[in-house]
């Protein structure tokens, strides 16, 4: 299965970004059997849009990047129209391709879209979970809230949902208790702890900030770099994207270690003495 959650993070003006990130494993018939490079987080190459999933590891990131290469294409314009308007034609998009899989060989499946509407000040961030239930071969599909104020996990899904959940409700008294880094840091410490034997390998991070394009973050992780699961060569152009470690610091994806100049978190993530 897999661990995901979304993340919001506020500022003192509001809302000012939205992240999902997952861990990297899908397993077959028993965690034995497993892969720790497999793909779970997507984003639009040409509008704020960021997606994640859980279930079924077959369909989903197949589909899901057949959808978005039709933007890439310019097939499809995502560009000039709403985020309800782009999420229905995603959906629309999945429910067509999985309406053709003629099989008993595919679970259930959530699928996670985060999105913004305008830039800057006037951003607007929306979530939605549509789900395949394979025993009736339905559809449900919800927009998610989202609170404003403090940061935190907005959502938890997947096998290491529940873990992630008592990580982060036993970090209440850290400094950083509230902030994006300490919502962040609960999941790599679930992740870490291989608490859920179904979740496992590095974690991938996607996000939209209030301004600009949709982000596949890279992720430092136990020292070395990666993508969207996958490790990255060491002949490879960092600079393309920004990297995150399990502290949730900004850092150099090549050597782990956190930027110039780039906010600590360590000392605020350690626990208060009572």
């Amino acid at each position: 299965m897999t661990s995901l959650a979304v993340a919001v993070a506020n500022d003192s003006r509001g809302p000012c970004s939205l992240y999902v990130v997952t861990d990297s494993r899908i397993t077959w018939m028993s965690p034995d059997e497993r892969w720790d490079a497999g793909r779970k987080t997507f984003i639009s190459p040409t509008s704020p849009d960021i997606f994640g999933y859980c279930g079924d590891a077959y369909f989903a990131p197949t589909i899901l990047g057949q959808a978005l290469n039709l933007a890439t294409l310019g097939v499809l314009d995502m560009q000039s129209i709403s985020s309800e308007e782009r999420h229905q034609v995603v959906l629309g998009l999945l429910r067509a391709a999985i309406s053709q899989a003629v099989t008993v060989y595919i679970g259930d499946l959530s699928f996670f879209h985060g999105a913004r509407d305008s830039e800057f000040m006037n951003a607007r961030f929306r979530l939605w979970r549509s789900q395949y239930h394979h025993t009736s071969k339905t559809w449900s599909d919800e927009e998610l809230p989202l609170a404003y104020g403090a940061s935190y996990l907005a959502h938890l899904d997947g096998t290491g949902a529940a873990h992630i959940k008592r990580v982060e409700e036993g970090a209440t008294n850290l400094a950083a208790a509230g902030t994006s880094r300490a919502a962040m840091h609960a999941f790599c410490q679930t992740l870490h702890s291989r608490a859920d034997p179904f979740s496992g390998g590095p974690p991938q991070l996607v996000g939209l900030w209030r301004k600009g394009p949709a982000r596949q973050f890279g992720f430092c992780w136990h020292g070395k770099p990666y993508i969207a699961g996958m490790a990255v060569p060491t002949t490879a152009e960092y600079s393309r994207v920004d990297w995150f470690n399990h502290l949730f610091e900004r850092c150099d994806g090549r050597s782990g270690r956190r930027l110039k100049g780039a906010k600590g978190h360590r000392a605020s993530l350690v626990a208060n003495p009572r």
